[in-house]
This record gives C-alpha cells, sequence and structure tokens, in this order.
C-alpha cells in the first residue's frame, strides 16, 4: 500500500450549479482544475481515493476516520435538496491504516 498520488484542491458549494446558480462563472479556474485533475484520476485508475477534509471530526490528540462502511450527504446546507451523494467506504484500507498508526504509535481510529 502506498500513496500513488494527492491532490489538494478547494472545494466552494458554488462549484456545485445547482448551489451556484450561475455565480460558478466567477471560479472557472478552479473548475477547470476539477476538470484536469478528474482526468488525470481517471487515467490513473486508483483502486481508492482517500478524501482528508477539514469537514470531518477533529480532535487534538486522535486522527478520527470516518466510521462505519459508507456515507452519504446533500447540499440541503445551501438549501439544494436534488444534489446527494452516496460513497462507499474502503474498510480493509481503513483497518490497515490503524493498524498502521497504531504500530507507530498514532492514535487514530473510527471512535468518536
Amino acid at each position: 500500500m502506498a500513496i500513488q498520488k494527492a491532490y489538494a484542491v478547494p472545494h466552494p458549494p458554488l462549484a456545485i450549479p445547482q448551489v451556484g446558480r450561475g455565480q460558478e462563472a466567477g471560479i472557472q479556474k478552479t473548475l477547470d482544475s476539477f476538470d484536469l485533475i478528474a482526468k488525470e484520476i481517471a487515467a490513473f485508475t486508483p483502486e481508492t481515493i482517500l478524501f482528508v477534509t477539514p469537514h470531518n471530526t477533529v480532535y487534538s490528540d486522535y486522527f478520527h476516520i470516518s466510521p462505519g462502511d459508507s456515507a452519504t450527504g446533500d447540499m440541503s446546507r445551501f438549501n439544494v435538496r436534488d444534489v446527494l451523494f452516496k460513497t462507499q467506504y474502503d474498510t480493509e484500507l481503513v483497518d490497515e491504516i490503524v493498524r498502521l498508526a497504531d504500530a507507530n504509535g498514532i492514535s487514530a481510529g473510527t471512535h468518536g
């Protein structure tokens, strides 16, 4: 297991047309970057994509990994009810990350 590629990208809600309602034109360079990265990832065909987000549960002494085997979400926070997502977690990878963290003295896991 090794990280093959990494990207750091902003993720403004305006990027979603139903949220931006035309304002997404003001972030066209960001949208173009999203397209470029999406093409690179599609060409790379990774088995798993790992997302690290500042929107997850945060602890000062514990690296929190989202629990369960899937997640769902929507954009209702932005008054958009018809944009939904669902993703499956790679639970084998989660177990391996927790094992490696523990072996290296890093407090991490799905509890919290």
